[in-house]
C-alpha cells in the first residue's frame, strides 16, 4: 500500500491509501445527550464563532447561528465515535439531505479546518496517489472530503471527560431520520468497487409505503433490550442503482443496522452469537442458499434442499468453498462466470492465507461442470420469461423482501429479531417460530404453480450448528 497519500490542498499529516479510501460515511445526525458533550459543543462554538466573526468584519457572508450549534454537535459525533479514523462527507450542495444542510456545514468544516481541529484530505482538488508499492501513480483521482479529529480536538474532548472509546455513550443518533436511502449505482475502478453517491428524491405512494415499513420495525425494536456487545440504533434500507432509467425501488433494498460502521452486522457470527435479545441468549437463522434459491424460484423450479447445492459431483466436498465462490461471482457478473477477477482472487488469499489454485480450478471448466449439474445457472444475464435481464440487485431486492417480511409477522407477534441479510436473529425461545417465519416469507414471495416455493434454513446457536427440519 502507498507510504504516503498527501492532499495537495492542506498538506495535512500523511495516511495511507487503505485509510482514507476505508473512510466511514458522516451522517451529521448525532446530538449530544450528556452534559460532558453538551460542554464540548459550547466550547467549539465558542472557537467557530470567534472566527467567524472575524471574517465576516472582513465582508465574508454571515452563517446561520441558530444551525451551526446542530451542526458543530452532529460533526464532532460523527469525528469522534469514528474512534479518530477517517470520515467523509460530500461538499456537493445536492448531497445533503438530512438534519445539517449545506449552508451550515460548508463554512463549519472551513473553520474547523482552521482552528486545527480536524484534518481534511481531498474534496474537489486532484492528487496523485499511489495505492501498490512501487506501482503506477494515478493521477486526479477524486475524494469526497476527507475528515478526521486532530490531537487538539481529541484533547480538547478528553478535557470534558470525552474519549474516543467512549464517544457514543455522549452522542445520541436516535433512529435514522432518513430510513430510506436511494443510491446511485456504484462504479468499479482497477481496484475496488466504490459505492454510488446517495441522491435525493421526490417521495411516491410506493416509496412512503417502504419508508413506512423500516420506522416501524425501527420503533419495534427501539423498545427493545440488546446486550452482549450488540450495537444497533436502528435501520436504514438502501437501494442501488437509483440513476438506472428503470428503478423502480426494487433493486437492493436490504436493511442496513446503524451507526454503518459500529454495529452488530459487522461483527463475525460467533461474537453475533454472544449477543442478547431482552436478557435471552440468540440464534441466527441463516437462508442457505439465498440467492441460488431465489434464482431457481425466477425459473419456476425448487432447488433440491435435501442436497448441498454447492457439493458438485466430480469436485466433490473438497471444491465446497471454491464453488459457492464461482456461484457468487457469477451473480455479482453479467454472465457466468469465465475468468476469476483479481480482486476476487486478491480477497481470496488474503482470507484463507494462500492463492486460489486457479490450475486446479480454472474459472470457465469450473464452470461447466457448475452448470452441468445447476442447468439454469447457463441462462444468468440473459433475459427472465420475455423480460429483461436480472441482475445480483434483483436477488438482493428479492431476499430483503423475504426477510423483511419475516421481521413483520415476528413483529405482530411481540417477537423482536434483527437482520444480518440474509438470516435472521432472533432469542433462542423463539428458534422455531423465526424459522417457520422465514419459510411462510418465502413460500409468500415465490411459488412453482401453486406450491410455495421452500428455502433450506440452518439453525447456529451457542451450542453449534444444524439444519432446520419444520
Amino acid at each position: 500500500m502507498l507510504k504516503h497519500a498527501l492532499s495537495a490542498a492542506t498538506g495535512t499529516e500523511a495516511s495511507n491509501g487503505a485509510e482514507l479510501r476505508d473512510a466511514t460515511f458522516a451522517s451529521l445526525e448525532g446530538h449530544p445527550c450528556t452534559e460532558a458533550s453538551q460542554a464540548l459543543t459550547e466550547a467549539v462554538n465558542e472557537q467557530v464563532l470567534h472566527l467567524l466573526a472575524h471574517k465576516e468584519f472582513f465582508g465574508e457572508a454571515k452563517t446561520n447561528r441558530n444551525k451551526l450549534k446542530p451542526a458543530i454537535a452532529a460533526f464532532l459525533a460523527d469525528l469522534l465515535s469514528a474512534e479518530g479514523k477517517w470520515v467523509y462527507r460530500s461538499l456537493k450542495k445536492d448531497s445533503f439531505t438530512g438534519p445539517v444542510g449545506a449552508r451550515a456545514f460548508l463554512p463549519l468544516q472551513q473553520a474547523m479546518r482552521e482552528l486545527g481541529l480536524v484534518d481534511h484530505y481531498g474534496g474537489a482538488v486532484s492528487h496523485w496517489v499511489r495505492f501498490e508499492e512501487g506501482g503506477p501513480a494515478l493521477a486526479n483521482r477524486r475524494w469526497a472530503s476527507r475528515y478526521r479529529p486532530t490531537k487538539k480536538l481529541i484533547a480538547l474532548a478528553g478535557e470534558h471527560g470525552i474519549g474516543l472509546e467512549d464517544a457514543l455513550d455522549h452522542f445520541d443518533y436516535g433512529l435514522p431520520k432518513q430510513p430510506l436511502q436511494k443510491r446511485a449505482a456504484s462504479t468499479r475502478t482497477a481496484r475496488r468497487k466504490v459505492q454510488g453517491q446517495v441522491m435525493k428524491f421526490e417521495h411516491t405512494d410506493q416509496s412512503l409505503k417502504l419508508e413506512a415499513d423500516v420506522r416501524e420495525l425501527n420503533e419495534f425494536l427501539a423498545k427493545q433490550t440488546f446486550g452482549g456487545g450488540c450495537v444497533h440504533r436502528g435501520y436504514v434500507r438502501m437501494f442501488h442503482n437509483g440513476d438506472a432509467a428503470d428503478f423502480n425501488w426494487d433493486q437492493g433494498g436490504r436493511l442496513y443496522s446503524q451507526p454503518a460502521d459500529r454495529n452488530y452486522q459487522q461483527q463475525p457470527s460467533d461474537k453475533r452469537l454472544e449477543m442478547t435479545i431482552n436478557g435471552s441468549p440468540v440464534v441466527e437463522i441463516d437462508l442457505r442458499a439465498s440467492y441460488l434459491t431465489i434464482f431457481h424460484a425466477w425459473h419456476g423450479v425448487q432447488l433440491d434442499k435435501e442436497q448441498d447445492p454447492y457439493v458438485i459431483p466430480g469436485l466433490g466436498e473438497e471444491a465446497r468453498d471454491v464453488v459457492k465462490l464461482w456461484v457468487a461471482a457469477t451473480f455479482g457478473s453479467t454472465g457466468p462466470l469465465l475468468k476469476w477477477p483479481t480482486a476476487l482472487l486478491r480477497d481470496y488469499k488474503k482470507k484463507h492465507g494462500h492463492p486460489l489454485d486457479r490450475k486446479r480450478y480454472p474459472a470457465a471448466q469450473l464452470g461447466e461442470l457448475i452448470i452441468k449439474h445447476h442447468p439454469l445457472l447457463g441462462q444468468w444475464g440473459q433475459p427472465l420469461k420475455g423480460g429483461r435481464a436480472r441482475t445480483w440487485a434483483g436477488l438482493m431486492f428479492d431476499e430483503s423482501r423475504v426477510v423483511i417480511t419475516a421481521m413483520q409477522g415476528l413483529m405482530r407477534d411481540g417477537v423482536p429479531s434483527l437482520a444480518v441479510h440474509d438470516s435472521l436473529i432472533v432469542p433462542e425461545q423463539h428458534e422455531r417460530q423465526g424459522a417457520m417465519a422465514l419459510i411462510a416469507a418465502f413460500g409468500g414471495h415465490f411459488r412453482v404453480g401453486h406450491i410455495p416455493v421452500s428455502p433450506s434454513l440452518k439453525i447456529n446457536s451457542r451450542q453449534g450448528s444444524y439444519r432446520f427440519v419444520p
